[in-house]
């Protein structure tokens, strides 16, 4: 007999995935007042037997995340360890947009090196802490998607070189975290002046949020296959 737990329907529970972020998270479009999670786009990509959920907080950087990690309102480690029956199978970070811009805002265009240990250290914190969280013999995984560019970015080498040194460092540590519970994909498309990106160049349109959950199914869909 099978060790599966078992709903009152006789069907297996869903599969449970966490999004965790900043704006790109909340799905922050302005100037439109609504928000636009890519989670709701993502759960319909993923059909039944699957619960997308989000937290997105709009301007804050991965460092600040860190230091929230364990408030009740609004920290990853806290809401990873509150859901249970069943425990979340993945979370997926998408953060250091508001990292970039706070690192190189006081820069020259093609000035000032930042460290990029230093830069990464906050977004691996992120996924550490859910990593090191036990349900018994269930294991989390988490995937980070790789910070997108931006109009900032465009006009600010530094801050280009800075985004594209980071995804490469996070990449790294996916790639060498143990049992491959870490996976890594770069952000689905580049930024440009066309629909899928708001007119402040930094948040994506309706359009773009629904195009983000739709793009990354197909990795979230390899993922599940390989948790417990």
């Amino acid at each position: 007999m099978s060790n599966d737990v078992i709903s009152s329907e006789g069907t297996l529970p869903p599969k449970r995935i966490f999004c965790y972020g900043d704006s790109l998270t909340a799905g922050t479009a302005p100037p439109i007042y609504d928000l636009f999670p890519y989670g709701q786009s993502l759960e319909s990509e993923l059909g039944d037997g699957v619960v997308v959920r989000w937290r997105g907080l709009p301007g804050w950087t991965a460092q600040t995340m860190v230091e929230y990690l364990d408030d009740g309102n609004v920290g990853l480690r806290a809401a990873v360890n509150g859901i249970d029956n069943p425990p979340i199978s993945l979370v997926i970070i998408l953060a250091g947009t508001n990292d970039i811009g706070f690192l190189t805002s006081s820069m020259t265009p093609t000035g000032g090196a930042t460290d990029i240990d230093d830069a990464v250290k906050p977004i691996v914190s992120l996924h550490k802490a859910c990593l090191d969280i036990t349900k018994g013999e269930h294991k989390i995984r988490t995937l980070a998607v790789g910070i997108p560019g931006s109009a900032w970015q465009q006009m600010n080498s530094s801050a280009s070189k800075l985004a594209a040194d980071m995804n490469s460092s996070i990449q790294q540590f996916a790639q060498s975290y143990p049992d491959g519970l870490v996976s890594y994909t770069d952000f689905p498309f580049l930024y440009e002046k066309n629909d899928l990106w708001c007119s402040d160049g930094l948040h994506l349109s309706p359009e773009g949020y629904k195009r983000l959950g739709n793009d990354l199914a197909p990795v979230v869909k390899q993922i599940l296959e390989r948790c417990n």
